[in-house]
C-alpha cells in the first residue's frame, strides 16, 4: 500500500452531517450529475442522500476523516460491520460502506490515506478482510482499491440506486 501524508482522525458526530453532503457531492461530480445546490432536485441524488444516512445508522466499525481547511472533511470513509454489506461479502470481513474525497482536492493522497486507515481500524476492530462495492466503471476508486491490496471477488450486481453494474472487491489479509 502506497502511503499519504494526509492527516486522518476519528469523524466527530456533529461532521456525520458533512460526511453525507460530501458523499452526495462526490457522487453528483462523479456523474457530472447537477450543481450542488440543486441536489434536492434531482431524484438520483435524493435517493443516494437517504442511502448514504442508511449507511450511517448501521453498527459502525470507524468514521473516519481528512479535515480540510474551512472546517469541513476534505474526504472520509465509513467503515461497518461485518454483514451490513451484502450477504455474499465474506462474514469475517468489515464492510467499507463509503469513501469520498471532495470534489477539488482528489489526486492529493486523502483517498489512498484514508483507505489505508480503514484498513488498520478493520484489523485493530478484529477484522481480518475488509469488503467493499464499487461501480464496475468507476476507474479512478477500482485503481485506488487494487493499489490498496483489493481483488475483485463474486458475481457482479446492479447498483441499487442506479442500477450499473457492480462488483465486490475484498482486502487481502492484513
Amino acid at each position: 500500500m502506497i502511503e499519504s501524508s494526509a492527516l486522518v482522525r476519528e469523524a466527530r458526530s456533529a461532521e456525520i452531517d458533512d460526511c453525507v453532503e460530501l458523499w452526495v457531492a462526490a457522487v453528483a461530480h462523479r456523474d457530472g450529475r447537477t450543481a450542488p445546490a440543486t441536489v434536492d432536485l434531482d431524484p438520483v441524488l435524493v435517493a443516494v442522500r437517504a442511502r448514504a444516512e442508511e449507511k450511517f445508522r448501521a453498527p459502525r466499525v470507524a468514521c473516519l476523516v481528512v479535515p480540510g481547511d474551512d472546517g469541513r472533511p476534505d474526504g472520509f470513509v465509513l467503515l461497518t460491520a461485518p454483514s451490513s454489506g451484502r450477504p455474499t461479502d465474506p462474514a469475517d470481513a468489515a464492510y467499507l460502506s463509503l469513501l469520498a474525497v471532495r470534489p477539488g482536492v482528489q489526486t492529493r493522497g486523502c483517498g489512498r490515506a484514508l483507505l489505508t486507515a480503514a484498513l488498520r481500524a478493520a484489523a485493530a476492530a478484529g477484522h481480518p478482510r475488509v469488503a467493499l462495492h464499487v461501480l464496475a466503471d468507476n476507474d479512478r476508486a477500482v485503481r485506488l482499491y487494487e493499489a490498496g491490496g483489493f481483488h475483485p471477488t463474486g458475481a457482479e450486481f446492479p447498483h441499487a440506486v442506479t442500477g450499473i453494474v457492480t462488483r465486490t472487491y475484498v482486502s487481502e489479509r492484513h
